[in-house]
């Protein structure tokens, strides 16, 4: 059964009841990590400063530049940091196959390149690191009523702020419904919607002439049941419904769908029990308010020491006071000496003390963020640094970041990827595909070829390099160890691991066409060689059957 729009709104209300504590948490942690995410759960002008009470800006920089770090080993735009393959093993190898799939990543990445991907990724994976849970939108940008665009319109993509979206898990754990809630003014909904039947409040503002009146609309992404999916025909029949509901009236403006769930919701590790994922923010956060709260009492006493309270007798006379450089300040000491009659208040503070505990807090933040180790690794200028040390220093770091990787990739970049990858091929930017491609499943995984990715499989290169090295001296002596290698196996785990591109390698109909070539080659040299030889012999044999045929032939005369 289809879901009306009283049915969104009832668990739109019910989720965001359910994430109050997850968004009061984040509403705490906003101003001293990203103050973009201020105002989740009260008011907030649009404007206005975000960070009015923050005093340090340790917790910030830390995320901010570890969600920089990160985006830029898993999706660096200057690199092929994902490739499609088939899954079907009897034609994974295919040629045709492997490098149309080539081509068709080639073009993914340049619409990648092409649209907000990179700067939205990047914005997502603060919300990721900082709060635990990002939510990553991606879709083909909008047909626009004033600009006709043929073909494929490119990807639209938006990275929700955290505490502006609900969630909620399918049944293989992995979130399939998310809602949002946002303004939109009167012109927008009529212009993006112009075939929808809108609800009174809209029609009278557009009739009115109030085009920039704004309304809440919701937008629910949630999977559509079987039923649901044969009674639909087009975009409403297809697996997961995209429904904007005004949220006053309840009234449905647009209604249509994704073949797959459009774009990613990554969390960084997760509580059991809850679907709101918990990032190095939660763990930091003590820290940074503490930290916070020195610099803010620091501050004060600073300001106390700069321009101290004046201490006076109670039956002193004393003049105005001039608290300005050279002012002049009459005091009528009644004979008293004049420290006795006024002086300034000495706060007692020891700020070398302060400022030691913050610099522990500030270190221990960095460390909580991995900052310290990314930092190193920035420090390019260091000469004492070999290239050994500092792949070593890099794979120390991916090592410490590798266990959350594996949840990253499967929430973050294969489901971005599938969306970007299936909504290309239906709109027909995608060359034709090779028609043994029909005989299998036509089922693409992705394989990943960031660092991050590669450190967890480069051990395989190095198990193979030692494996060899060590069996170099015994197989002199036992060359029926090498029976047990395959190196046409070995060269294609290498190549693999290490990313090699299809385009440059051989396939395997013309490796055996090299080597029978190569083969014959060496047959014809062999022969040559025979041939050369025998002629040598017989040119060395000459003179001996001469000199036999010479007497031969006196005895006959």
């Amino acid at each position: 059964m289809a879901h009306s729009g009283a049915d969104i709104i009832k668990r739109y209300t019910c989720l965001v009841n359910e994430a109050q504590n997850h968004r009061q948490r984040a509403e705490e942690m906003a101003p001293y990590i990203s103050p973009s995410r201020v105002g989740i759960t009260t008011a907030r002008t649009p404007g206005t400063k975000l960070n009015a009470n923050t005093y340090d800006s340790t917790g910030m920089m830390a995320a901010d530049l570890m969600a920089m770090f990160v985006s830029g080993s898993i999706i660096n735009p200057g690199q092929r940091w994902g490739r499609s393959s088939l899954r079907d093993p009897r034609l994974r190898d295919d040629d045709e196959i492997k490098e149309w799939l080539e081509e068709c990543d080639d073009r993914l990445l340049r619409q990648f390149s092409a649209s907000m991907f990179y700067a939205e990724v990047s914005e997502s994976l603060i919300d990721w690191g900082g709060f635990g849970t990002g939510f990553f939108l991606m879709e083909e940008q909008p047909a626009m009523q004033h600009i006709s665009r043929p073909g494929f319109r490119g990807f639209y993509c938006e990275a929700q702020k955290t505490g502006r979206f609900v969630i909620a898990d399918g049944p293989d754990g992995l979130v399939d419904t998310a809602m949002r809630e946002f303004k939109l003014t009167a012109r927008v909904i009529k212009d993006r919607w112009p075939n929808a039947v809108l609800p009174e409040s809209i029609r009278a503002a557009l009739e009115k002439g109030d085009m920039d009146k704004q309304f809440t609309v919701v937008h629910a992404i949630v999977p559509r049941g079987t039923s649901d999916q044969r009674a639909g025909a087009g975009a409403t029949a297809m697996p997961w419904a995209s429904t904007w509901v005004e949220k006053e009236s309840k009234a449905i403006l647009h209604d249509s769908g994704y073949r797959g769930f459009p774009g990613a919701v990554a969390r960084y590790m997760r509580t059991p029990g809850e679907v709101y994922g918990r990032g190095r923010g939660d763990i930091a956060y003590n820290d940074i308010w503490t930290l916070n709260e020195a610099k803010r009492m620091g501050f004060e006493d600073w300001a106390l020491k700069l321009q101290p309270p004046i201490l006076t007798r109670h039956d002193s006379v004393i003049g105005t006071l001039k608290l300005v450089p050279a002012g002049w300040t009459s005091v009528n000491t009644h004979g008293q000496r004049i420290q006795d009659v006024i002086m300034p208040y000495q706060t007692g503070s020891s700020p070398e003390v302060s400022n030691i505990k913050e610099e522990e807090l500030r270190r221990s933040i960095r460390q909580i963020f991995f900052v310290d180790q990314i930092l190193a690794l920035m420090e390019s200028h260091k000469s004492e640094m070999t290239a050994f040390e500092f792949s070593k220093k890099l794979e120390i770091l991916f090592t410490l970041m590798g266990p959350v990787y594996g949840r990253t990739e499967r929430e973050l970049l294969q489901p971005t990827w599938d969306c970007g990858f299936e909504t290309m091929l239906h709109a027909g930017a995608f060359p034709p595909p090779p028609p043994q491609l029909m005989e299998s499943d036509g089922n693409v995984d992705v394989i990943f070829e960031n660092p991050l990715a590669r450190s967890r499989r480069v051990g395989d290169v190095e198990a193979i390099a030692m494996a060899v090295n060590d069996m170099a001296q015994l197989g002199q002596m036992f060359p029926q160890m090498w029976d047990g290698f395959d190196p046409d196996k070995t060269r294609q785990h290498i190549f693999s691991v290490r990313g090699v591109p299809a385009s440059v390698t051989r396939n395997l109909d013309e490796i055996d066409a090299l080597r029978e070539e190569r083969a014959k080659q060496q047959q014809q040299e062999m022969q040559m060689q025979t041939i050369q030889q025998a002629s040598e012999g017989m040119k060395n044999a000459a003179p001996m059957v001469k000199a036999l045929q010479a007497p031969a032939q006196g005895q006959a005369a």
